[in-house]
């Protein structure tokens, strides 16, 4: 019976042997289940990480977007700034031209007007010589008084009657040569307010010339300003076209996001199932490493 039991011991043994390895071996892939549970804890917290960076990425991506929006918005603007300006200087180019028009009538009226003084600056001067004239008959007369008083009085009671006529005609010869020395002062102060005038008429007209030469250069930068604005227009034309360019990378890149961010759940599903597993894993290793542990105290009992 003893020889028996001894035996049995003999032939159990290689099955404690075997339990002894299956431990070690159990330890040993607990011990490594645990190691992947933390690298897949590790493998998480690092995605979460990612995944957080990428939603700040794309957020700011967003951001652009609408300062994109923001710049077109702005930019479009252009186009109602540049129709107020060419309105307005629509509106001023016709004033200028109306300016330009008056100035040149002036201009017209100006020119007649000197000409007109000048014509009038000719017939002063025929008045002066016809009062020269007249004053030149007016001494002849009296002279011819003088020498028709002299006559008289030589003819004694007969040439009384003469005498007095000829007192007569020395008396208007001398009126008349005032009359003309009255005319000839009125026509020099005429004169001297001609010359004045003509002056004055010549300044006015070169500031008038002046001033169209300024009306002309006005209409010239008026048609600047209308070529600046659309220049402006074609800018903004451009940074439209490429603000859209840019528009359409950002939504390609926010879509490319939007995947990723969903592939990320993905993956930190497959982890957080994985780690479950591994937990599933970690209660059954433990229960096989509580079953191993009672196979020697059956062995035992059997002894």
């Amino acid at each position: 019976m003893f020889k028996k039991k001894k035996q049995q011991k003999n032939s159990l043994y290689p099955v404690l042997h075997v339990m002894d390895s299956l431990k070690d071996y159990q330890r040993d892939l607990l011990k490594k289940e645990v190691d992947s549970l933390d690298q897949l804890g590790m493998i998480n917290s690092s995605f979460k990480g990612v995944l957080r960076e990428s939603e700040h990425f794309q957020e700011t991506l967003y951001n652009f977007g609408e300062t994109f929006s923001s710049i077109t918005e702005v930019s479009s603007q252009f186009a109602s700034v540049k129709g107020e300006i060419s309105q307005s200087v629509n509106q001023a180019q016709d004033e200028v031209e109306e300016l330009k028009n008056s100035s040149l009538k002036v201009e017209e009226h100006f020119s007649e007007m000197k000409s007109t003084f000048d014509d009038f600056q000719s017939a002063v001067q025929k008045i002066k010589k016809c009062t020269n004239k007249i004053t030149s008959i007016a001494e002849q007369t009296n002279i011819l008084a003088l020498n028709a008083s002299i006559e008289a009085a030589k003819a004694g009671e007969h040439g009384k009657g003469f005498a007095v006529v000829a007192g007569e005609v020395k008396s208007l010869a001398e009126e008349v040569k005032k009359l003309v020395a009255a005319v000839e002062s009125s026509i020099s102060d005429v004169e001297q307010d001609t010359e004045q005038l003509h002056s004055d008429i010549d300044t006015s007209q070169e500031a008038l010339g002046k001033s169209i030469e300024k009306v002309d250069e006005t209409y010239k930068m008026f048609d600047q300003i209308t070529q600046a604005a659309e220049g402006a227009t074609k800018v903004q034309s451009e940074i439209s076209s490429v603000i859209d360019d840019s528009k359409a990378a950002l939504d390609t890149v926010n879509n490319f996001f939007s995947q990723t961010k969903n592939q990320y759940h993905e993956v930190m599903e497959h982890i957080s199932c994985a780690s479950k597993l591994g937990t599933t894993k970690s209660a059954m290793f433990e229960d096989v490493d509580n079953m191993l542990s009672q196979v020697p105290l059956i062995i035992k009992d059997y002894k």
